[in-house]
């Protein structure tokens, strides 16, 4: 990386710094507020009247994550895997990572690249501020979590480890990297931003059907093992287990897969 590839990602950074503060912020708001909501059930001794409400099929379906979720800790975690979360997170990295495809619809490559940049630095910069931007989103819900946990919860309460929030939040970067490394490689085939973000917005949706629908019906169970959310399993780090070292690597490869695929088509593309 040259010092260029820096200057277009201030430069990128600088466009998209609004979004980011204000998404970023949101977040942690939620996330703090998801502290408080966690206390007052407490402090009701509600969390024994909710499980006594679930039905015995989502009991079934959802095996001892019901009870997980039912808890102190499972309201507090419940922010990293909300699905309308996910779904700003990932909306988030493809805007992110369509930006290529756009400086081409729009001919700004063109202006870019008459100077000494080469096509792979435009990649590049792509890759590292959809690294930063999930750095920004996920340190800001941490810290969120963390000052919810810190000034507004009685100390007698099992309060989530830091090493479970930690869990929690890089599990969901790596969601967030693995969707930018396929919007990469989709992006960079297309002449339009708006088909690059259509075809990555309903991929993903498809994905997360698939896994949802896999983990409900046991015929789909085996196809499901197609879709990256087979591998975030947040309920899993709730129960206890330490983060999965096999499903961040399948979700850090696709990424990387991803990317890897954008550099070689985007260098022999007609732009």
């Amino acid at each position: 990386m040259t010092r260029t590839t820096f200057v277009l990602v201030g430069h990128s950074l600088r466009r998209i710094r609004g979004v980011l503060l204000g998404l970023g912020l949101l977040l942690a708001g939620f996330q703090f507020l998801l502290t408080q909501v966690a206390g007052y059930l407490l402090r009701r001794s509600a969390f024994g009247q909710l499980s006594a409400l679930v039905p015995d099929f989502v009991r079934s379906v959802a095996g001892p994550s019901t009870l997980a979720f039912l808890s102190f800790g499972g309201i507090v975690g419940f922010g990293y895997f909300h699905p309308i979360v996910i779904a700003a997170l990932i909306g988030l990295s493809i805007a992110i990572a369509t930006e290529p495809v756009a400086e081409v619809e729009i001919r700004l490559v063109d202006l870019t690249l008459a100077r000494p940049i080469t096509r792979d630095e435009v990649i590049t910069r792509t890759v590292l501020v959809v690294i930063v931007a999930a750095g920004a989103m996920l340190g800001l819900m941490a810290a969120g979590t963390s000052l919810g946990l810190a000034c507004c919860t009685a100390t007698d309460v099992k309060q989530p480890s830091p090493r479970l929030v930690a869990s929690l939040a890089a599990n969901l970067a790596a969601v967030m990297l693995c969707w930018s490394g396929v919007t990469l490689a989709i992006a960079v085939a297309v002449r339009r931003r708006a088909v690059g973000v259509a075809v990555s917005g309903v991929t993903a949706l498809a994905a997360y059907l698939l896994d949802y629908l896999g983990r409900a019906w046991e015929p789909a169970r085996s196809i499901s093992a197609l879709s990256p959310f087979h591998y975030f399993e947040p309920t899993a780090l709730i129960l206890g287990q330490p983060l999965s070292g096999r499903n961040m690597s399948v979700l850090l490869g696709i990424a990387v897969a991803g990317s890897a695929i954008s550099y070689f088509v985007f260098a022999r593309r007609d732009i």
